[in-house]
């Protein structure tokens, strides 16, 4: 099963995919990747990179113990090169914002998907420049821990005491309320 922020960078892609070739023919699938790590040629740009930076997971008193509330930062780095990397990196952000504010949602997989900031990198060496806009965004969405094979949720909060701890000791540890509700 693949996780939550892996969904939502390949929900990304996919979009992308199906919808910046009309701003750009050269942007095709093989130039919009989902991970950070991957090589850049020259000849191979404009690219698309799709990473995520940073995930909080939000107070949420009163809810299930189980249920998350996560805000995920997600990268959008847009890299051109040459005299017009500039245009070039500013026309596809403008799509790319367009194209995510059109499905804020992805699909209903996240609760929504916020551009919060465009950071702009410039580089290069010699008589090339390298351009790079980062777009960020907060997206927002909700998890529960998966179930145990058994499908009960592990919830049980077990204690025991120093030096009988660890797992050779499991039969040694029981539950901090006994079934009466009383402490131990």
């Amino acid at each position: 099963m693949k996780h939550p922020r892996t969904l939502i960078r390949e929900a990304v892609k996919e979009r992308l995919v199906a919808q910046l070739p009309a701003v750009d023919p050269r942007i095709s699938a093989n130039r919009i990747s989902i991970h950070r790590s991957t090589p850049l040629f020259a000849a191979k740009l404009p690219a698309i990179v799709i990473y995520t930076r940073d995930e909080r997971i939000e107070d949420q008193p009163n809810a299930d113990p189980g249920l998350r509330y996560r805000k995920l930062e997600l990268s959008v780095e847009i890299i051109a090169s040459g005299e017009t990397a500039a245009e070039e990196a500013d026309g596809l952000a403008q799509a790319v914002e367009a194209i995510l504010d059109l499905d804020e949602t992805l699909g209903l997989l996240v609760e929504g998907t916020r551009l919060t900031r465009t950071e702009i990198d410039q580089g290069g060496e010699g008589d090339t420049p390298v351009l790079a806009a980062r777009l960020s965004f907060d997206v927002s969405y909700w998890t529960r821990p998966l179930e145990t094979p058994d499908g009960k949720l592990p919830l049980q909060v077990l204690v025991s005491w120093v030096p009988r701890i660890g797992i050779p000791h499991e039969p040694d540890y029981q539950p901090l309320l006994d079934p009466t509700g009383v402490t131990p």
